[in-house]
């Protein structure tokens, strides 16, 4: 509506100004060279308005020829350019469908049509990730990495493929790299937490830790349990006493019922004479979960008494799970320290009727010790292969035991894998009996240790 006034005004203009010369017509003489001209103002007026529409359409073709092979080549080059993001498009979506030979042909029509290696770069290492060509993926990661625009995206592939390598090393290196240029990645805070673990980078990995959880990438619990195992694994390898005490508080804080750091702590407090100390944190650490190393940690301060005084240490300590069977079991112990047949005997009564190995060992040297019964005892001895397996420290990752804890398993190198209980049943060939006299208790194989790391 708005145009069409506007147009009615401007023709309204027009023809008030034809009417107003019509009426004014005038005239105008030009003498020039000799030469005249006699004519009306309305009629020379005509002829400088088509003079100046003709100069003004000679003037807008001499600029569209000078621009014309410049609007050639623009336009060229953007159609090249929308056939390329067209080919990227169809590689990226080709290598999504897992079509190697497709992804392989429309990365390389994009490198040729686009002069945007970041992008082509990207398609083609996928495109050899997808056709088994590391040699080429790898390449163009490397080429994405030297480019400080696409470092990020190169690291990261070559990370993935360091991964898929079991080279911990490179992939640390790598990931360490990554997270100086992108700090806030939560899957890259995990992944670098858990390679610098696994390296035995425990300062380290507390730091990354400590992210990881700020920004939610390691729910709660876990990062709790991680934290709890960095703090004993530098107090066991800590040479200032100090620290090592201040480190294992802080793990016995976060878990109390964690034998490993009780029985540290315990240690240092009893080694620098506070022993009502140690007596403190391993009767929390029992209270919160029996476990045979606190117990051999709480008779390790009455070392030099005798057997029955040992025997009533212990049972100060057993007296809060009076009932567990790692109570029975360390007080049958102590009570055949102390010849006090009768009393194994009834500690270990409910255990035989499902006698572990653990179990089967103390039952053959009460028949031995009290009767000198060798029969009986062989007759324990010989149910050991059919017996549950005692808890050990048992790997969740390869299933490797240990009766040591340590921070990384000794056969997989995995980070706080080890979980105290049973391992599964391992099936074994009958063999005959060996004499009593040769037999000695079988503990379970201990995983040779890791090589010492660095903090």
């Amino acid at each position: 509506m708005r145009r069409v006034i506007l147009y009615l005004v401007q023709l309204a203009l027009i023809v008030a100004a034809a009417i107003w010369l019509a009426e004014r017509p005038g005239e105008v003489r030009i003498d020039w060279l000799g030469w005249r001209l006699e004519t009306s103002a309305a009629v020379l007026l005509l002829i400088v308005l088509a003079l100046a529409w003709i100069l003004a359409v000679l003037r807008g073709l001499w600029k569209w020829m000078r621009r014309a092979p410049g609007r050639f080549v623009e336009a060229r080059r953007e159609r090249r350019r929308e056939e390329g993001y067209e080919a990227l498009g169809r590689g990226l979506a080709a290598v999504a469908a897992g079509d190697a030979q497709e992804a392989r042909r429309l990365a390389r029509k994009a490198s040729t049509l686009l002069d945007e290696p970041p992008l082509t770069r990207l398609l083609t290492a996928q495109a050899a990730q997808l056709g088994g060509d590391e040699k080429e993926a790898e390449r163009q990661f490397q080429a994405m990495r030297d480019d400080p625009q696409t470092e990020f995206i190169g690291l990261r592939g070559l990370l993935a493929k360091a991964l898929r390598d079991n080279d911990r090393i490179q992939a640390l290196a790598l990931a360490e790299r990554a997270l100086e240029l992108k700090p806030n990645a939560p899957w890259l805070l995990k992944q670098t937490f858990a390679l610098q673990a696994e390296a035995g980078k425990w300062r380290k990995a507390m730091v990354t830790l400590a992210d990881a959880a700020g920004r939610a990438a390691i729910e709660k619990e876990s990062a709790r349990r991680a934290r709890t195992a960095l703090l004993v694994a530098l107090a066991m390898e800590s040479d200032d006493a100090l620290e090592a005490k201040h480190l294992t508080s802080e793990a016995t804080e976060l878990a109390p019922g964690f034998a490993p750091a009780a029985v540290k702590l315990a240690e240092l407090h009893a080694a620098a004479g506070s022993e009502r100390k140690a007596i403190k944190t391993l009767e929390r650490a029992w209270a919160a979960q029996p476990h045979p190393d606190v117990a051999r940690a709480w008779l390790a301060l009455r070392a030099n008494s005798t057997p029955l005084d040992r025997l009533r240490w212990l049972q100060r300590l057993t007296s809060t799970h009076a009932d567990h069977a790692e109570s029975h079991l360390a007080l049958a112990e102590a009570s055949l320290d102390a010849q006090l047949w009768g009393e194994a005997r009834r500690q270990l009564q409910d255990l035989a009727q499902s006698p572990t190995p653990r179990v089967i060992r103390l039952m053959a040297r009460v028949e031995r010790e009290e009767r000198a019964d060798v029969e009986a005892a062989r007759a324990w001895l010989e149910r050991q292969p059919a017996a549950e397996p005692d808890p050990a420290w048992v790997c969740n990752s390869c299933g490797a035991q240990s009766n040591l804890w340590s921070a990384r398993c000794g056969h997989c190198g995995a980070f706080n894998s080890l979980t105290w209980k049973p391992p599964p049943r391992i099936q074994q060939i009958d063999r005959p009996p060996t004499m009593l006299g040769s037999v000695s208790p079988e503990p379970v194989p201990e995983i040779p240790p890791a090589p010492a790391p660095t903090g």
